[in-house]
């Protein structure tokens, strides 16, 4: 497991056939040491408080692993913090992380707490409306994470896991129960007793828990 990039970004706007958004979708590399805060590294923004960043969502993660298939795809170079991530990372991808895995970086302390939800900006600012679908059909959206500690950090620090979560709930087990095994109430109940869950993702689980499936679908493509 490593840092292959640090990323930060500004919001900005998007031009997506005639309408303009609002988005900080785009990050650039940065190889200053910058301080992690609860919110997030300094520098950094999102344009959507409301459905990004927070306490349980600080830190967004993406596999270094998926970007030549996705230079592919798009049929376009693609730098570090494309998909709007803060950490580009080689090592973890989706079936090798888990909910309330623990990472030290430098001196700050990271828990995974979710998948990340692909978003319409990705689609918006590649142009491809069916995006964020292939996003979660291949199970590629990297996942979110909160700090638990405070500090300086850099893309040199130190960078290790020092906890796996003893359920080893992987993200990929997630993402399948969050947008294709949508009532598998075995697997639903079993990632609600992982104390580390994000409380957006906890909400959504336990409407489907109760049989609200059509809400609980809507609730998530808003996320």
């Amino acid at each position: 497991m490593q840092i292959c990039s640090v990323n930060i970004g500004k919001a900005g706007w998007i031009e997506c056939e005639g309408k303009r958004v609002l988005s900080a979708i785009t990050k650039i590399p940065t190889k200053d040491q910058v301080f992690l805060s609860v919110l997030g590294l300094q520098g950094d923004e999102q344009a959507n408080k409301i459905r990004h960043g927070g306490l349980d969502k600080a830190v967004c993660a993406y596999p270094e692993e998926y970007y030549d298939d996705w230079e592919q795809e798009l049929c376009m170079e693609l730098p570090f913090g494309s998909f709007g991530e803060n950490l580009t990372v080689r090592g973890m991808r989706e079936p090798e992380v888990h909910i309330g895995d623990i990472f030290m970086w430098g001196e700050a302390l990271l828990e995974i707490t979710q998948p990340r939800p692909p978003c319409h900006k990705l689609a918006k600012k590649f142009g491809n409306p069916q995006l964020p679908l292939l996003f979660q059909n291949l199970g590629r959206t990297g996942f979110l994470m909160r700090v638990l500690k405070e500090g300086w950090v850099s893309m040199d620090s130190p960078f290790f896991c020092s906890k796996t979560h003893p359920s080893q709930i992987s993200i990929a087990r997630v993402n399948d129960v969050m947008y294709k095994d949508i009532r598998n109430k075995e697997l639903l109940t079993a990632i609600l007793q992982v104390e580390a869950l994000s409380p957006s993702v906890r909400t959504t689980f336990k409407l489907r828990l109760a049989g609200h499936y059509e809400d609980s679908t809507n609730r998530l493509q808003g996320m």
